[in-house]
């Protein structure tokens, strides 16, 4: 989980990366909790040409998917 939201995108990169080592799955979840964190997640979104896909936190049930 990244809870600082990194503006340096590979420093995101490279923290992110730590999810999947050795060639396993990895999950990263970002938490967004203002208009600046948006703008991080927007601006890595851009710099890689991949989309962060948001989950509604009041969503258990879409949360739970996460891990399976």
């Amino acid at each position: 989980m990244d809870a600082k939201g990194r503006a340096d995108c590979e420093t995101y990169l490279h923290r992110i990366g730590r999810t999947g080592r050795f060639g396993k799955n990895g999950i990263a979840i970002n938490l967004v909790d203002s208009d600046k964190s948006m703008e991080i997640c927007r601006a890595i979104e851009n710099h890689f040409k991949k989309t962060i896909k948001e989950l509604n936190a009041d969503n258990t049930e879409e949360i739970e998917k996460i891990g399976t």
